[in-house]
This record gives structure tokens, sequence and C-alpha cells, in this order.
């Protein structure tokens, strides 16, 4: 099954990987314009971890790369550099930042929770897409294996 681009016409089918491609896209989006807009909130988050503003810039190209790729054919790349992504900005919640900044009610925190299972779920089922077409490719001749031979093994 060739997974397409979330702007192409789907099948019902298809919305158990467009949906988490949409989720993670949505998120990571919507942090996009604070980060490079300079915002109070993401200047202060950098200012913490030593990446003012460079790291801030550096970030939110990636994310916005990311955020491009699950909208295209090449989502598993997407997916697989927003789990990174997010996954160091966790790492930096539990080591300097905490679960609440800035009186958000750990709304920051929620949100990196939600895009890290979705893009685990984006990545998980792409590889069960893949293992499921090698083992429908992949055929043993029965009546050519002996029995006692194949069991011994």
């Amino acid at each position: 099954m060739k997974v397409k681009p979330i702007f192409h016409s789907f099948e019902s089918k298809d919305l158990i990987h467009i949906i988490p491609r949409l989720i993670v896209a949505i998120i990571l989006g919507q942090t996009l314009p604070f980060k490079f807009g300079g915002a109070e909130e993401s200047i202060w988050i950098f200012e913490q971890i030593g990446w003012e503003p460079w790291g801030r810039y550096l970030i939110a190209s990636i994310e916005a790369a990311s955020t491009i790729l699950l909208l295209t054919n090449y989502y598993i790349i997407g997916a697989i550099i927003s789990l990174s992504i997010i996954s160091a900005a966790n790492f930096l919640h539990f080591t300097k930042l905490g679960f609440i900044v800035n009186d958000d009610g750990g709304t920051l925190f929620i949100l990196s929770i939600v895009v890290i299972f979705c893009s685990l779920w984006i990545v998980l089922y792409w590889n069960m897409q893949r293992v499921e077409q090698q083992v429908a490719n992949f055929e043993i001749d029965w009546e050519d294996v002996d029995e006692d031979e194949f069991l011994a093994d």
C-alpha cells in the first residue's frame, strides 16, 4: 500500500496514518510564529538552556522542515525528526525547565507528549506496513521442504 500525501484524495482506511501526521504538523506549526517571532515565552525558554537566539532559530527551522515533510510522501523523515526534537525538548523539561513553564499549567509539556506519541505511532505504523509488504512477498514452497529437517533447525 503506497501512502499518499495528505492533500491527495484518500479513503477512510488512510486516516489511521493521516490523523497523527496532522496532529504533529499542527502542534509543531503553531509554535513556529512564536519561535521565529521572538515571543517572550520562547526567548525565556531558550535563555534557560543557553541557546538564545541561534538555538531558537535552529530548532524552529528544523521543526518547520519536519512539519513540511509530514505533509508529503517523505512523512517518515518528518516523523523521525519531530520525534528526535521533541524527545530532546522533553529531556529539557525533565532536567532544566520543569513541567510548568511560565504558568502555562503544563500545556507545553502535554503537547510535547502528544507529539511524541503521534510521531512514534507514525514510525511504528510505517514499519508495520513495510513488514506486511515483506511478508506478503515471502513465499515458501512447502512441497519441497522436508518436515523433519525443517523442525530440527
